[in-house]
């Protein structure tokens, strides 16, 4: 994932403490392939064009526990800045 996850952590910490853990569980586990489908979305879009962010926040509710957009939308952001990464 992100290198800093600056917006991530910060959602997650309006969360509750078990709420949460769970959510750095799935990122945990899942961010590899979160990270993929983010470089697959980047060959078809461009990282500002609003189609990459639809089809972004759609695949996190899918991949990711419960309805929180707060989190899904700071996740975008941290992916957005960590471009050089998604780029190699």
């Amino acid at each position: 994932m992100a290198k800093q996850w600056t917006h991530t952590r910060q959602a997650l910490q309006q969360l509750r403490p078990a709420v949460a853990a769970a959510y750095l569980t799935r990122l945990a586990i899942n961010g590899p392939q979160i990270y993929a489908k983010a470089r697959t979305l980047l060959a078809q879009y461009p990282l500002q064009d609003d189609r990459f962010k639809i089809h972004m926040i759609n695949y996190l509710r899918q991949t990711l526990p419960g309805s929180m957009d707060t989190v899904y939308e700071a996740l975008l952001q941290d992916i957005m800045a960590d471009k050089a990464q998604l780029e190699a």
